[in-house]
């Protein structure tokens, strides 16, 4: 931070540029009916959409680690910016599956690099006084993801356009401001990152965000299943990424009283929670909607959480990133077509039991994962300083 206290335009370009990642991560869910007519194909079929978005993001951020690292991270930045733009603009203009599927495995290609640059970048340039900062920009994701289904049921066209245009002015901006650089000494409490260490923390990645895309995916399509309207349902997705952002700005704002072990404690469970909720309520319109804001407000801290802790236990590298980013595509890539899968086979109810079995993992995941960075209970109480 500088000495004014204002932070560096840096920081700033990854907050705003997170919209965009919030966005175009969170359109496909609302715009599956769509895609669906477009493409003649059946709710199964259509969750491989997921899968290729999934998989380029898993490609990005493998090869965006080892770039971060090693060249100019705005340039890096910038390009990942372009390759997004370029996978929005060709969506709607594509009527097969296959063609879809190619243009979605672009947008997670540059969604990946943009996601993994800023969460590493933004700790680089602001080091252990970045708490505040790195949970404002995963608001600034859930912002993006509460307006995407609003511009989607407005026009998927114009949605991506718009997108597109957003991504090259960040672009350009990108490359006119100096990027950060990785501390040359890491600090007295950082410990190794080992392989296990890392492989623990992006299973818990995996989990957390497959419970989450799987959720934030699929809830329309359920919303329509249990005789919702389309608008109804189109607003289940609203209300679900709205929660979301509300979570991650209450998450924000209690940044520097509440450890980042203490709201992943809570939100964990709490995700659990809302899937038994859903489960209990079968199908009833107010539990739904009561069931939807819990699961988002549970699930929207605990990414920039996890982030925050793990950053005071381990040196943060492009590289170690990439274990969680690629975690997370990985979670992407499978849980959505898990439960594109179980509704086919099971119908409607599948969801909150897919919902609820999952969060019950990300759960188990958190306590393994953090014992093994040697984070323990004792620390819930404390308060940052």
């Amino acid at each position: 931070m500088t000495t004014s206290g204002r932070w560096p335009p840096s920081v700033r370009l990854y907050l705003v540029s997170f919209l965009i990642v919030g966005m175009s991560l969170s359109m496909l869910g609302p715009a599956l009916t769509e895609l669906r007519e477009k493409s003649d194909s059946g709710i199964g079929a259509i969750g491989v959409l997921f899968a290729g978005q999934s998989l380029g993001y898993i490609v990005g951020s493998i090869a965006g680690g080892r770039l971060y690292d090693r060249f100019d991270g705005h340039r890096v930045y910038a390009i990942g910016l372009a390759v997004l733009g370029g996978g929005l603009l060709a969506v709607p203009h594509l009527e097969t599956r296959p063609t879809l599927f190619a243009a979605f495995v672009v947008m997670g290609l540059g969604a990946s690099s943009v996601d993994l640059g800023a969460n590493t970048l933004i700790i680089w340039e602001l080091r252990s006084n970045g708490r505040r900062a790195m949970n404002l920009m995963h608001m600034c994701f859930g912002i993006g993801a509460v307006i995407a289904p609003l511009l989607v049921y407005l026009g998927l066209g114009v949605t991506a356009a718009a997108g597109a245009v957003f991504c090259a002015v960040m672009a350009v901006w990108a490359l006119r401001i100096p990027a950060p650089r990785r501390p040359a000494v890491a600090r007295a409490e950082h410990t190794t990152a080992t392989l296990p260490m890392l492989a623990l923390l992006g299973v818990f990645f995996t989990l957390y965000v497959g419970t989450e895309i799987g959720f934030a995916g699929w809830i329309k399509t359920y919303g329509e299943e249990i005789a919702f309207s389309e608008f109804a349902a189109t607003w289940l997705t609203t209300v679900f990424w709205l929660t979301f952002t509300i979570g991650r700005a209450i998450a924000s704002y209690l940044a520097h009283r509440v450890a980042p072990l203490a709201v992943l404690w809570v939100t964990c469970a709490a995700t659990v929670g809302a899937a038994v909720v859903l489960i209990v309520g079968d199908g009833a319109t107010s539990v739904v909607w009561i069931g939807t804001a819990l699961m988002g407000i549970a699930t929207g801290p605990q990414f920039a959480a996890m982030m925050n802790l793990v950053e005071q236990r381990i040196d943060i590298s492009g590289s170690a990133t990439t274990w969680f980013v690629g975690g997370a595509g990985v979670g992407g890539l499978v849980f959505p077509w898990v439960i594109g899968r179980w509704l086919d086979v099971s119908g409607a109810a599948a969801l909150p039991w897919a919902i609820f079995v999952f969060g019950t993992a990300t759960l188990v995941s958190f306590v393994v994962a953090t014992r093994a960075i040697g984070v323990g209970r004792r620390t819930m109480r404390r308060v940052a300083s």
